[in-house]
């Protein structure tokens, strides 16, 4: 069984690997069958939960770092539940530069928290990733309105 500091650095492993765009060095560290959930809490940032499943991390991430190529991300805290699954509390901020999801760029910053919770196996490889956020607030600092 994995110690929960060995939990934690993987998960810090796994971030500072996403930091420096190394995505090949962040996915070794999951499962070849892991899965990936990020669920934007809603357009208007009252917890209603839209997601998409089925795309991978990496598939995320990259285009991610195309539309934001300086994307950057500070983790504020890592903890273990009783689980040994990792919770960790990060920021995730970067320029656009490219249009994402058909939303055009503006050249605008974004910082936006997310809550990620890395489900991480006895074998020390994360399995399962599921991400969290505010979608609203993202939409607000890229200078994005879904309604237009």
């Amino acid at each position: 069984m994995l110690t929960t500091e060995k939990r934690i650095q993987i998960a810090s492993d796994f971030f500072n690997a996403y930091k420096n765009h190394d995505l090949d060095k962040a996915t070794a560290l999951a499962t070849p069958e892991s899965t990936f959930r990020y669920i934007p809490l809603g357009d208007n940032g009252k917890g209603k939960i839209k997601g998409a499943e089925g795309t991978t991390w990496k598939g995320i991430a990259s285009a991610l770092i195309a539309a934001f190529p300086d994307l950057t991300n500070d983790v504020k805290n890592i903890s273990i539940d009783h689980q040994g699954n990792a919770i960790v509390q990060v920021f995730i901020g970067g320029t656009q530069e490219n249009e994402i999801l058909g939303i055009p760029s503006q050249g605008k910053y974004y910082n936006v928290e997310h809550l990620f919770l890395l489900n991480i196996n006895d074998d020390g490889l994360i399995e399962n990733i599921t991400c969290y956020w505010d979608n609203w607030d993202w939409f607000q600092q890229i200078g994005f309105n879904p309604a237009a």
